[in-house]
């Protein structure tokens, strides 16, 4: 099988065409099958094809008995990838749903799947028993729990997690590189209460947190964070945060460490910004973030966190398009390292990681939109 290109958006730059993949792209194809012995691992761990045939795969959801879902965005559907033996490989896949607009995040809140269009949160009632008995469910099944998102837009998905406290978490991605936007709804984490029936801004100045993901050895909520482009190769860097409450994460006027931004240089609008908690690469994208709650790893990857850098567009030698592991101490971010690797070769990549979850077999799920392809990471067998 070969690796698809699935590009969404063409930009004309001077006398070159960029091609961007939900606004993170223009690495070249590369020309060969797709060949997981290229795919480098520390000692020990194993990766393999856990379903394929899944062009654009996104973001991941493990219902309550197990089966896997994935949002296929452009494709407007929701897969579900069933492996009821837990063999390492889905047996049956079939789209759970279709003709969704442009689905991304999902949830799951006991048996009913949450699913993130660009503009609405919709809420399918009784999924678990349809996904059971492996009966696909329709659109108009859904009850609209959010329908006021601000929707489309340079950064278009919306990604959702349920807190602690059921409280609904949704990220909205800014509609510009850099600027002050008039929708407050946009580069923020907006949160609905669990008795309430309207979201609100709960975390702003955050340009895309794509990735959402509970730490839950503490209940806080973890985003990953795509820097504005064009400040060359390295700045600025791409982010992990930890969304403890309300508060500004500093985009547009400031990065990193609440560095001022060159395009405002007003270090008095950094003073009472909340800094990234680690720093990641410039221009990697990364997007999905899981923690690792399984048993089949060793003990030191127990509750640290996975990120799926996607990779980068903007930068002259390209970077990323690799899973790295991230070590958490006390609830914090301390350093990443280097995981899995591999899907880019001499400036091509054969894959993109978009998502990473932690499965209940105990191995590590990879979505990869490029490759359109799940993998399914183990240790030892």
């Amino acid at each position: 099988m070969k690796p698809q290109n699935l590009c969404i958006r063409r930009f004309l730059l001077g006398i070159g065409v960029i091609l961007i993949t939900f606004g993170c792209g223009p690495i070249l194809p590369f020309a060969g099958p797709l060949d997981l012995g290229l795919v480098r691992l520390p000692p020990g761990f194993q990766i393999a094809i856990f379903a394929e045939d899944l062009p654009g795969a996104r973001i991941m959801a493990f219902s309550p008995s197990g089966i896997l879902l994935v949002s296929l965005t452009q494709e407007g559907s929701i897969m579900a990838l069933v492996d009821p033996n837990r063999t390492g490989r889905a047996t049956r896949s079939y789209a759970f749903l279709k003709g969704l607009n442009r689905p991304h995040g999902l949830a799951f809140r006991g048996e009913d799947l949450y699913v993130a269009e660009t503009g609405r949160v919709l809420r399918f009632a009784g999924a678990e028993a349809a996904l059971h008995a492996g009966r696909p469910m329709q659109p108009s099944q859904a009850v609209t729990v959010v329908s006021d998102l601000p929707s489309g837009g340079m950064h278009f998905t919306r990604t959702i997690a349920f807190g602690p406290n059921q409280d609904l978490f949704i990220s909205v991605g800014s509609d510009c590189n850099v600027c002050e936007e008039r929708d407050q709804k946009r580069a923020a984490v907006l949160r609905l209460p669990a008795d309430g029936n309207r979201a609100e801004v709960y975390a702003s100045g955050l340009r895309n947190a794509v990735g959402l993901r509970i730490n839950p050895q503490d209940g806080k909520l973890w985003t990953t964070e795509n820097g504005r482009d064009r400040l060359g190769d390295n700045l600025p860097p791409d982010e992990i945060n930890i969304i403890t409450g309300p508060g500004n994460y500093g985009w547009p006027y400031c990065y990193g460490n609440n560095v001022p931004d060159p395009e405002y240089n007003d270090p008095a609008r950094c003073c009472d910004k909340i800094p990234a908690a680690l720093a990641l690469p410039a221009h990697n994208a990364p997007l999905g973030l899981g923690f690792y709650q399984g048993d089949k790893f060793p003990d030191e990857y127990r509750n640290n966190l996975f990120v799926a850098l996607h990779g980068s567009w903007n930068r002259r030698v390209p970077d990323g398009y690799k899973v790295v592991r991230v070590r958490v101490e006390e609830g914090k971010p301390v350093r990443w390292e280097n995981f899995a690797t591999g899907w880019l070769q001499g400036g091509r990549a054969w894959g993109r990681p978009v998502d990473v979850l932690s499965g209940p077999d105990g191995a590590l799920y990879v979505s990869d939109d490029s490759a359109g392809v799940i993998y399914s990471i183990t240790y030892g067998e």
